[in-house]
């Protein structure tokens, strides 16, 4: 097929002749023998009366780009818990690797004959070995080495994703990048530096990952609010144009949410260490980051408005060692029993039992719709956005609401939401001028093309989307 397109693309293209003969080459005779017949829809080619035998008619062909015009693209979202990395045209991301807080400079290598072990250099064989930790900070000026460290971790798992994972060469395949609009620069550039210096891909695209977002629910037009594990950011998206100089953002996402969660289990929560059978206060060097995680997306849920007096205002912060007085009487979630590492000792792990109060799993959440003058709540986050807008602007993006990331996942976020949106827009006077949309509020994923991916993943989907075009 491609011989064919190539001959009725350029019908006029000449044929390579190799001859023997010793006739000038001038006089070389164009030949079609019966084994070759002619391409389809070629233009017919003069015959001459005198053929000879030695001549071997070789057809040239179009050689594949090395920069993988038609390869799959490879769609990368790089976020700071989980790097999602598949390929363009796939309706969900091949792989979803955790990271981890390491050294990939040098790691210790036990020996189990009685001297210890030794530091040896890593190689590319090397895997990240620590506790599960975030990849990258917004503020870049956090780290106390430079961006050395973060070059080297970057590497090692985007070398690990085209090797161990997707089984590619990454010369040959163009990248779709999605980034989010408040990325830092210095990010973006290091992210690039990897990609081009380090394993030699031929382009990187960047997309804006709120409007690949909308993209996956058929509509051009939306406020997309992506509630991620570093902070919360509403971006609204007009005929597929992000419209930048209107995002807002905030702090309270996943990370509040684990702080709270942390603070919540040592104040309140209990721990039986076997062999004793008491209760015991929780220590803070058992709630690791990766058990928060495990308890965060297992037990976690999200609660609706507390129906009384008190909840008929505005959402306020409450104080950590006041929540059990607010929220304990009220709960009806069951107290969960969740298995814990207490020590480890070769193959051997002792394991205690972690005792999660029912109102913990119901109210951890509440961190989230609580805002103040400097942190605004995602509610709040949400209405200011749309406050900044074009008054024209307003109800169409209100009947388009769109809830992406990881943390719009625990069950109810999506009502509750709706909730408090509902209660701000009758009782707050900040946004006063908005309470006439109170009837116009969707979400887009109500509808039927908006149950179709799942929020975690909808930014990657929209990158394989357009990848493939």
């Amino acid at each position: 097929m491609e011989e064919e397109s190539n001959s009725s693309s350029a019908p006029n293209r000449p044929t390579i002749d190799i001859t023997t003969s010793t006739q000038p080459a001038s006089q070389t005779p164009r030949s079609t023998t019966p084994n070759n017949p002619p391409a389809r829809n070629a233009s017919p080619v003069p015959q001459s009366s005198t053929t000879s035998n030695n001549i071997i008619p070789v057809t040239s062909t179009r050689r594949p780009s090395i920069y993988g015009t038609g390869e799959d693209r490879i769609v990368l979202d790089i976020g700071s818990l989980y790097i999602k990395a598949g390929f363009s045209g796939e309706s969900r991301p091949r792989h979803i690797v955790p990271v981890y807080a390491g050294n990939m400079k040098v790691h210790w290598d036990p020996d189990f004959n009685g001297s210890g072990g030794v530091v040896k250099a890593c190689g590319e064989s090397c895997r990240v070995v620590g506790e599960f930790a975030e990849l990258f900070d917004l503020e870049i000026g956090k780290y106390p080495d430079g961006l050395d460290v973060l070059y080297d971790r970057l590497a090692h798992y985007l070398r690990e994703i085209y090797f161990r994972y997707l089984l590619t060469d990454p010369k040959q395949r163009k990248v779709v990048l999605c980034e989010s609009p408040m990325l830092p620069l210095k990010l973006k550039q290091l992210i690039a530096k990897v990609l081009f210096e380090n394993l030699q891909v031929p382009s990187i695209s960047f997309a804006p990952s709120h409007m690949l977002a909308l993209l996956t629910t058929g509509r051009t037009t939306g406020l997309v609010i992506d509630v991620g594990y570093l902070e919360t950011t509403v971006l609204p998206t007009f005929s597929a144009r992000p419209l930048t100089p209107y995002i807002r953002t905030t702090p309270l996402a996943g990370r509040a949410l684990t702080k709270r969660l942390k603070e919540l289990l040592s104040t309140f929560g209990s721990m039986i260490i076997p062999p004793s059978t008491k209760e015991s206060p929780v220590h803070a060097k058992y709630l690791t980051p990766a058990v928060l995680e495990d308890i965060k997306t297992r037990f976690i849920f999200v609660s609706p408005i507390m129906v009384s007096a008190a909840s008929i205002g505005i959402a306020e912060k409450t104080l950590v060692e006041d929540m059990e007085n607010k929220y304990a009487s009220v709960s009806s979630a069951t107290n969960v029993l969740y298995p814990i590492t207490i020590s480890k000792s070769g193959r051997e792990r002792q394991i205690g039992t972690l005792i999660i109060p029912g109102w913990i799993r119901e109210r951890c959440a509440e961190v989230l719709f609580e805002g103040d003058e400097d942190e605004s709540s995602v509610v709040g986050c949400a209405l200011e956005c749309l406050l900044k807008t074009p008054i024209h602007l307003r109800r169409p993006l209100a009947s388009a609401i769109l809830l992406v990331g990881g943390t719009t996942l625990l069950p109810n976020f999506q009502s509750r939401f709706g909730q408090e949106l509902l209660r701000a827009l009758h009782t707050d006077r900040r946004f006063k001028s908005l309470s006439g949309l109170a009837d116009h509020i969707e979400f887009l994923e109500d509808s039927g093309s908006g149950k179709v991916f799942v929020a975690n993943c909808r930014a990657w989907v929209g990158g394989s989307l357009i990848g493939s075009l």
